[in-house]
């Protein structure tokens, strides 16, 4: 028996040339080619809804979250949701709940949770819940502000007047510290209904300016619940005198006004660092 080869036919896998910027949807082949092209060093392939998709890099130190069942992947900021969970834990009354958390951003490794009686114990500050250094309610005309320090560390239900009633732009809420800080976590028992936009600012020496939000939840003032709001810490921020407190604070201030129906009030707050 003898096998006939073609003249000038292929002999080799590697002198085929195959097809990849066909549409083969339809035998269970997406277009590579195409995808392939518009890709970049970091970028990764993952199933959309119907076809393999692009997912281009996230920014430095964020990591790849997954969004359950039938929902996209997505680069996210770990150490943020990680913080919203110990509040959340903090939070909750009853037993007591143990857990060993490992490779926490800024976090030293392994850090031993206590969660008891609604209060979060942690092997290392740079997770903590922190109390607040000082907590200002501010009334921008008349210029009066009301040291809340008390109310903002104890869990009296609804004794933080996070806004005025009626409200103004200029009217805030000032948070601080001693050093500087990335996150406060506020526990909001009425939520504020009415129209209007809070900017979170910092002192920078000069003038307060706004600062670079990485995550916010607290919607305004106008959710209830623990929300917690995260952000970029400034190189240039600097301590000043707030109702006789020199502190590192932020601002919560109202920047646009249309009206508000019910004041804001929250019950608790908690700043932390990493």
């Amino acid at each position: 028996m003898t096998l006939l080869i073609k003249l000038n036919a292929v002999s080799r896998l590697s002198q085929l040339n195959i097809d990849a910027d066909k549409d083969w949807t339809g035998k269970s082949i997406t277009n590579l080619k195409g995808l392939a092209a518009g890709m970049t060093q970091g970028d990764l392939f993952f199933r959309g809804s119907a076809v393999i998709q692009r997912l281009a890099p996230g920014m430095a130190g964020q990591f790849l979250i997954t969004r359950g069942a039938a929902a996209n992947p997505e680069w996210g900021d770990y150490a943020g949701r990680v913080e919203r969970i110990l509040f959340l834990l903090a939070s909750m009354p009853g037993k007591s709940i143990s857990a060993i958390a490992t490779s926490v951003p800024g976090v030293q490794s392994p850090v031993s949770l206590n969660v008891q009686n609604a209060g979060l114990v942690l092997a290392t500050p740079y997770a903590s819940p922190l109390s607040c250094g000082g907590a200002v309610f501010h009334d921008d005309s008349p210029l009066i502000d009301t040291d809340e320090t008390s109310q903002a560390n104890n869990a009296t239900a609804n004794d933080i007047h996070l806004l005025p009633s009626p409200g103004a732009v200029g009217d805030g809420f000032y948070f601080g510290l001693n050093n500087p800080f990335d996150r406060v976590a506020i526990n909001i028992g009425t939520a504020g209904v009415g129209t209007w936009t809070i900017t979170w600012k910092y002192y920078n020496g000069v003038t307060w300016t706004a600062l670079t939000i990485k995550a916010d939840e607290t919607s305004h003032f106008r959710t209830m619940g623990i929300k917690g709001c995260h952000w970029v810490r400034p190189v240039d921020w600097t301590a000043t005198p707030i109702a006789g407190m020199n502190l590192y604070w932020v601002k919560a201030e109202i920047t646009a006004y249309t009206n508000m129906t019910t004041q804001p009030l929250g019950t608790q707050a908690w700043l932390g660092r990493y």
